[in-house]
């Protein structure tokens, strides 16, 4: 137990005091925004807000579909962007970090650009691209472009996970019998879990959050995403769900991304304190 003098614990209550009063308008506004989806104009607690979950709802002169079509589309692009990136990330971190070829120094700088690099501005160009490939439209085009665009930065972090494990770990594996593909699954990978930990985490939020490409790549309404959904009811010109429902739909949109930080905080943590070096 560190003793802290009478300075010093002045200065950590004002600290705290601070800290408190800063939070205080963050934490009003969240108690109003689950206000308004909890409760209806007279103060009374209802569920009516979250009919969308599985029935049409009536507001003004349109009708709400269910959420259930975004719900599944969202978590089938957020599994499958997620799963890609962390596995092709691994693979080509461990490459980069071990092995020697030619070309491997080009490769580390590009994805350095390329992590650098604000991908909005790439979004014309892909636009073409996907147009080419008549994948335009498709779901199938917006999870290729989002796992292309995650992949630099995921395999530049993961890169530094691999180089803080030492060689003669890798060796030993060798040296038992192992091939290095057979080393790599049966030690090397479990050596590197808050690295493998982080990028999951950071790709899942960014997956499961995304609004741009849907909202560039997507022109019609066949293939929608929570996100996308709430836009098309929140729209200034209309404003076609009133705040009560359009605070349930947030809740709902908000309530995996939080049970997966709960779950994760841990490794993430670890992440942050083992990658921290050269990320």
């Amino acid at each position: 137990m560190i003793s802290l003098s009478k300075t010093e614990k002045k200065k950590q209550r004002i600290a705290i005091i601070v800290m408190i009063l800063l939070c205080l308008p963050i934490l009003y506004l969240y108690l109003s925004f689950f206000k308004l989806a909890f409760f209806d104009a007279d103060g009374r607690f209802t569920l009516h807000n979250f009919d969308f979950m599985y029935k049409e709802m009536k507001l003004k002169q349109t009708t709400i579909k269910p959420i259930g079509k975004a719900f599944r589309n969202t978590v089938l692009f957020t599994v499958v962007v997620t799963t890609c990136e962390v596995v092709i990330s691994c693979l080509s971190g461990y490459a980069l970090s071990r092995l020697e070829f030619r070309g491997r120094k080009l490769i580390q700088n590009a994805l350095l650009v390329l992590r650098m690099f604000p991908n909005l501005l790439l979004l014309i160009a892909v636009l073409y691209v996907l147009m080419a490939l008549k994948l335009v439209n498709t779901l199938l085009g917006v999870v290729l472009v989002a796992i292309a665009f995650r992949i630099p930065g995921s395999t530049f972090i993961i890169k530094n996970f691999f180089d803080g494990i030492p060689r003669d770990v890798e060796n030993s594996t060798l040296v038992d019998g192992c091939s290095r593909l057979s080393g790599f699954f049966q030690v090397i990978i479990y050596l590197v879990k808050p690295g493998i930990a982080s990028i999951s985490i950071f790709s899942f939020l960014s997956a499961w959050s995304n609004y741009i490409l849907f909202n560039t790549l997507i022109f019609n309404s066949k293939t929608p995403v929570i996100a996308t959904y709430l836009r098309s009811l929140s729209r200034s010109e209309q404003m076609i769900a009133d705040y009560g429902v359009f605070a349930a739909m947030a809740i709902v949109y908000m309530l995996p991304v939080f049970v997966f930080f709960i779950i994760s905080q841990k490794q993430l943590m670890e992440g942050n304190i083992g990658g921290g070096k050269g990320v």
